[in-house]
């Protein structure tokens, strides 16, 4: 007797197979045209949000990145709105939107970013993007004498000790480069060393110039969360000759090179005085800049009465020991620029394609992508003043300048003035008579002002709001790392 089933039942199985998976396809395919009718009704979404906070309130031209989960059509500068308002501009590709803002942002404040209109490419559904951001908060670096004591905004001394902790002076006989944050009390110690005179943020390192009797040294300084990494040895750089003075410290933004002033004094007297860089790309071999205005080895060094990089670039402004002001290539790939002759350079405007330079004739902004001048703002009281100290740019129409007039005994009594273009107004920021301004140094984004003063037992920066003169912070330092950004060499406050 056969035992074979019909074929009709040996085929019943896979008919079932063939049953459930024509309805598993059915299913998937259901539910993706649900998910499209859906995606189609309601929009893009925002799938996510990048950006760097502390960039945002240093430097311009910083973006945040909106990305969509989906591609989009392309938006434009009308559908973004940011709250509170900021100068930004709009560009879109694929599935995301770069929202780029003109200057720096105030320090630890919340943005809202509003996209509207937002549509897929064939879609006919609009949705709304939304998102807030929050910028970084704001905190320098001092340099600390070894005799000094840190401060809090209540004039209480904070705590400090080894790098990377809080307290009370260092190691005897040792200057203090420390950290303070404006929104919290006491500062924490970067680096420490004897005899600091000069210091520079510098990417994820510090510049260090130390020593005295014009026998300087150069160090750079590897930093890990913030303070010295003490797995990673200090570099002490081979200067031009065996003994030399270092002063005018400069670093570029993007961190690829240095640069100061060195004085060969082998000989007890300052000998070729002039412009050195350091390529940290490269040897990190100081090369002089010549006369012509290029780095070369062994050169000469062009004579320098004060110089700066430009920021957010590798070029530096230089007005040489005759007063002629010329436009340097760091990198050496262009040729350098003559533009005319300045007695003083005080700063930069905005982005930094302005310089403020001093004239016979008067101060001027002076365009660096042409040579063009055109008087600088000076409303009346701006300049009523025996002595007209050093302009400092807040942002492109507005800047503070220190003056002063003399008291019957002789000495000078300080002020601050913030200019714009119809007035001038005294910032309330209160100079103990014993001491003067050494300097005024706007933060990155121009929100606040470090006023440096010095008296003939102690140096003081108070952090002031640079609207309202507002204390915010003090610290028993001589100078913080946002006066880095103003040329030096011959000084005025």
């Amino acid at each position: 007797m056969s035992t074979d089933r019909p074929p009709q039942l040996r085929r019943r199985p896979r008919d079932r197979f063939r049953r459930r998976l024509v309805a598993s396809l059915t299913v998937f395919v259901l539910v993706g045209a649900v998910a499209a009718v859906i995606g189609a009704q309601q929009g893009p979404r925002l799938r996510d949000v990048t950006y760097d906070p502390s960039g945002l309130v240093s430097r311009p031209a910083q973006r945040v990145i909106l990305t969509a989960n989906q591609a989009l059509q392309r938006v434009s500068a009308g559908d973004v709105t940011v709250t509170p308002a900021a100068a930004h501009t709009v560009t879109s590709s694929g599935n995301t939107i770069a929202v780029e803002f003109a200057g720096p942002l105030a320090y630890d404040r919340s943005y809202e970013i509003a996209v509207t209109g937002v549509r897929a490419p064939g879609q006919p559904a609009t949705s709304e993007l939304r998102t807030t951001i929050r910028t970084g908060s704001t905190d320098v670096l001092a340099l600390v004498p070894a005799t000094s004591r840190t401060s809090g905004t209540s004039g209480t001394s904070g705590t400090s000790g080894t790098s990377g902790t809080s307290g009370t002076a260092g190691s005897a006989g040792k200057d203090r480069i420390v950290r303070r944050s404006l929104d919290a009390g006491g500062a924490t110690t970067v680096y420490q060393a004897a005899d600091i005179t000069e210091y520079a943020r510098l990417g994820r390192s510090l510049v260090v110039v130390s020593g005295t009797d014009g026998r300087s040294a150069v160090d750079i300084v590897s930093l890990a969360g913030g303070v010295q990494d003490p797995s990673a040895p200090v570099e002490h750089l081979t200067l031009p000759t065996a003994e030399g003075r270092v002063t005018a410290l400069h670093v570029a933004d993007d961190g690829a090179s240095f640069g100061f002033e060195y004085a060969d004094t082998t000989t007890g007297q300052s000998r070729d005085v002039g412009l050195y860089v350091v390529d940290m790309t490269g040897t990190h071999l100081p090369t002089a800049v010549a006369a012509d205005g290029k780095p070369t080895a062994g050169a000469v060094p062009m004579t320098v009465a004060q110089w700066a990089y430009v920021p957010r670039t590798e070029r530096a402004l230089v007005r040489t020991g005759s007063d002629d002001l010329v436009l340097v290539d760091v990198s050496g790939q262009t040729d350098p620029v003559r533009l005319g002759s300045a007695t003083y350079l005080h700063g930069f405007v905005g982005t930094g394609t302005t310089a403020v330079v001093e004239t016979g004739a008067g101060v001027v902004r002076l365009d660096l992508t042409d040579g063009k001048r055109s008087p600088l703002a000076a409303p009346p009281g701006s300049t009523d003043a025996a002595y007209l100290g050093r302009i400092a740019q807040l942002d492109e129409d507005t800047y503070v300048r220190v003056v002063g007039d003399v008291r019957p005994d002789g000495t000078l009594a300080q002020r601050i003035l913030r200019v714009d273009a119809s007035r001038a107004s005294r910032l309330p920021v209160v100079v103990p008579a014993d001491a003067s301004i050494t300097a005024v140094c706007p933060s990155p984004n121009g929100q606040f002002l470090a006023v440096a003063t010095k008296s003939a037992t102690s140096d003081l920066v108070s952090i002031v709001d640079a609207s309202s003169g507002a204390l915010e912070a003090s610290i028993d330092a001589a100078s913080v790392d946002w006066c880095g950004a103003l040329p030096s060499g011959d000084e005025i406050s």
